[in-house]
């Protein structure tokens, strides 16, 4: 079950229990997060990065926190023959 994270750090305040965990599990792991404009700052952008191969996985995390994002996935050629 999930339940609002509430507290005094979480400026949104309607992250549950589930997208909480997959947010602090990201930065810890392949996930970068960064103030859109630094001199405001207003705003805080979320990104992960993996190979195409990992799609389904990147599909689960964007289902998560789909209605904080405007864009779905996509995918990108990277440098070489990587695709992501």
């Amino acid at each position: 079950m999930d339940f609002p994270i509430n507290s005094p750090g979480n400026t949104v305040g309607s992250l549950t229990s589930t997208q909480h965990a997959i947010l602090v599990g990201s930065l810890l792991g392949d996930g970068t997060l960064r103030r859109q404009n630094a001199q405001r700052r207003i705003n805080a952008l979320f990104e992960v990065n993996h190979s195409f191969e990992y799609r389904e996985y990147v599909d689960w995390k964007w289902r998560h926190f789909e209605s904080f994002v405007l864009t779905p996935p996509k995918s990108r050629q990277g440098k070489g023959k990587r695709v992501a």
